[in-house]
């Protein structure tokens, strides 16, 4: 007996749950105390032995898509470079705020039209 296959709206559904999942794995938090505050984060990325819950999620999606193709070092590989970008997201959230008032840069350059041969 074989189970039924996964359609693609209720994978599709159970995508949208996956942002909510580590807030769900961790728990209430409390807030550090002025003197156990964390350090600034370093500009470099610092590798993480093991991938979050959210890398792994992502990891899961490329190896339900792509798994045929992929061998087990690939994965790990495609799991640390998933990782790797979060990181580097969180480290960019947290080092630029933007607010209401700061706007895409629109760089517009107007070219006169070419000279017509006559």
């Amino acid at each position: 007996m074989s189970a039924a296959p996964t359609r693609r709206r209720s994978f599709l559904k159970s995508l949208a749950a996956v942002p909510l999942l580590p807030r769900a794995l961790v728990g209430p938090q409390t807030t550090p105390s002025p003197a156990t505050a964390l350090p600034s984060p370093s500009p470099s990325p610092s590798p993480s032995p093991v991938p979050g819950p959210v890398a792994e999620a992502l990891a899961q999606v490329v190896e339900q898509r792509y798994g045929s193709q992929l061998e087990a070092a690939d994965l790990e590989e495609i799991k640390k470079g998933i990782e790797d970008n979060l990181q580097a997201a969180d480290r960019l959230k947290k080092a630029l705020k933007l607010t209401n008032a700061d706007e895409p840069v629109n760089l517009f350059q107007a070219s006169p039209p070419a000279p017509s041969k006559r």
